[in-house]
């Protein structure tokens, strides 16, 4: 094998140093080290007319390079298609390919009835779950008054309730945004209230169990204050809100009494839950309405 520098193989291609590097990177082609002067690096005789071949290059045959005339150039085999046709016909394609479609567009139908029976059982969940929302709401703003509610009354609020669960698949665009005050209030829970009835008599309302018949001063009264955070107390002479008090975020004994009058809050001090007799209660509601009444 001869080994030729890399000089006179760029002389031979008529090429510069940096374009045959580039080529021999394309070609993944290697240097040799010239055995006597490792500081010199060569090409074979093949891998020159290789280069030549691949970048359509004549070498020069003269008598410096009498080698280049004597190299074979290496044959590069480019593969032909098969003699043989296919055996199955354009016509024959044409059938296969449009049972195929057709098969596609068979699933496609399956999977939009699919996806069609799935939203039509959303829309009855969601009915559903807005109408027991809706109950809930209604016993939680009139506790004492749905058994005794008019006719007229019911069916208007089963008509609000279907026109809400409709509203849902509206368009946004043709629902007005509700306020985020709005939104809290569908879902608000109130504390529990201790109201004085038309009977004479305290009638204890929660949110989430209705009734609670307790006699008011009890003992059962004043344990049925300790479970408790925060109530509201509408009596004879005014009414009131009460809240526990806080210490490093942990509720305590004591009770505040607050009340917002002519946009001024008013707090004051009630006691522990042993104090909170219906007469105690009275007098504070009494001592807020004093404040309606001086404006």
């Amino acid at each position: 094998m001869t080994l030729f520098p890399l000089m006179e193989c760029c002389e031979l291609l008529a090429i510069d140093p940096k374009t045959m590097r580039h080529w021999l990177k394309q070609a993944t082609m290697s240097l040799c080290i010239h055995p006597v002067d490792r500081r010199r690096k060569c090409l074979t005789g093949e891998q020159v007319q290789q280069l030549a071949v691949l970048h359509d290059r004549t070498l020069k045959t003269d008598e410096a390079y009498p080698w280049a005339s004597l190299v074979e150039p290496p044959s590069l085999e480019v593969p032909q298609e098969p003699a043989h046709q296919d055996p199955i016909s354009h016509m024959q394609r044409g059938k296969i390919a449009g049972a195929d479609d057709e098969a596609l567009h068979q699933k496609l139908s399956q999977l939009e009835a699919q996806v069609i029976a799935q939203q039509q059982q959303l829309i009855l969940l969601t009915r559903d779950l807005l109408r027991e929302r809706a109950t809930r709401t209604d016993q939680l703003f009139f506790p004492r008054d749905a058994s005794v509610q008019p006719k007229a009354d019911s069916e208007i609020l089963d008509r609000h309730h279907e026109n809400l669960s409709l509203s849902l698949f509206v368009p946004k665009d043709a629902v007005r945004p509700l306020h985020p005050a709005e939104q809290r209030a569908h879902f608000l829970v109130l504390p529990p209230l201790i109201e004085y009835s038309a009977s004479g008599t305290y009638v204890v309302i929660s949110s989430q169990e209705g009734d609670i018949p307790l006699i008011p001063d009890s003992l059962e009264w004043f344990e049925w204050f300790r479970t408790l955070s925060s109530f509201r107390f509408v009596g004879q002479s005014g009414r009131l809100s009460a809240c526990r008090g806080y210490r490093r975020h942990r509720p305590i004994r004591t009770w505040y009494a607050y009340r917002t009058i002519h946009q001024h809050d008013y707090k004051h001090y009630l006691g522990l839950s042993e104090h909170l007799t219906v007469a105690h209660l009275e007098a504070m509601a009494a001592k807020f309405q004093s404040y309606v009444d001086v404006f």
